[in-house]
């Protein structure tokens, strides 16, 4: 059986790698490689990238996903619509099958990577006095002015044309766990939202890896993607190297209710929508699913209210 572990990447297509590789470095990636037409932008982790950038038309292409095994990616390629096992030409290389998910969505299952070396000119977690514990004695708080040095994507977020269908989809094929469903506020039959995680047993996953957004058959293409910063006060300091590089703000700052994460999110030049996120939830195979009206108490605890164009 496929048990998808991670989210590991990003893929896009772009006119101007110029401007994107500017953007994602004002976000906080670091390039890993490029030629003439092609991007591929690492965070701090082992990764060896986390987003790709080709050029052409404004699209979003794929997200991939990592297995635990070549068997895995043997099933994958008896997939209805995938692709035969291939090698990969990005860095870190390894093999891969491209395998159609709910309405065309392309995810791609990745096995054999080889781990880049982690960034090490990167800040520690800021050590924080709480009012009842003190853990920052005779040590000044100076964090740098700088992007929000981004460690590794989250998640990807997908609007679909049947939620429930993605999601049966979702833990069929890949193993995933459904953590928490979002709701028609006065029809709890109504399915608009469910979060899923990676199935890794006892070890820790994230809140969601996937999230499917109930939407129209008009309106289906990737909503976001969302990588992780150090702490809250990356996101915040982000927030503000962003705002003064005239990059379009979205919605941000604030901490969601569902996952927990201090949000900030932002539009690149051709509208594509990126988050940084910070103290996300962490969950194990035995979390019990949760299941809310979509109201904004329940999107946010604190931060702006959700801006108009957030879904659209």
């Amino acid at each position: 059986m496929i048990k998808v572990q991670d989210v590991i990447n990003t893929n896009y297509r772009v006119p101007d790698l110029d401007r994107m590789e500017k953007f994602l470095t004002d976000f906080g990636m670091v390039r890993a490689r490029r030629d003439e037409n092609k991007l591929y932008m690492r965070g701090a982790s082992s990764l060896p990238y986390i987003t790709s950038v080709e050029k052409g038309e404004p699209a979003f292409i794929s997200c991939s996903m990592g297995v635990n095994s070549m068997a895995e990616l043997e099933e994958a390629a008896k997939l209805p619509g995938s692709s035969a096992i291939e090698d990969m030409d990005s860095p870190g290389g390894g093999k891969r099958v491209r395998v159609k998910g709910p309405d065309g969505h392309r995810v791609d299952l990745v096995f054999g990577q080889t781990p880049a070396a982690p960034l090490t000119d990167v800040r520690g977690p800021l050590q924080v006095n709480f009012a009842q514990q003190k853990q920052r004695v005779f040590a000044l708080q100076r964090p740098a002015n700088e992007p929000a040095r981004v460690f590794r994507i989250g998640h990807c977020v997908f609007k679909v044309s049947n939620a429930d269908e993605a999601v049966k989809w979702f833990r069929d094929t890949l193993g995933m766990l459904v953590t928490d469903r979002i709701h028609v506020p006065d029809n709890s039959n109504v399915t608009l939202g469910t979060f899923l995680r990676c199935n890794k047993g006892k070890n820790p996953a994230d809140h969601h890896s996937i999230l499917c957004l109930q939407s129209t058959p008009d309106d289906i293409k990737v909503h976001h993607s969302s990588y992780e910063v150090q702490d809250p006060d990356a996101v915040h300091i982000g927030h503000y190297w962003l705002k003064q590089g005239g990059y379009q703000a979205e919605w941000g700052v604030g901490r969601h209710l569902l996952g927990s994460q201090v949000f900030d999110y932002w539009r690149d030049p051709w509208g594509h929508m990126f988050e940084h996120y910070a103290d996300g939830d962490l969950l194990d195979d035995t979390a019990t699913p949760g299941d809310y009206p979509a109201t904004q108490e329940n999107l946010a605890q604190w931060g702006p209210e959700v801006t108009p164009t957030f879904f659209s």
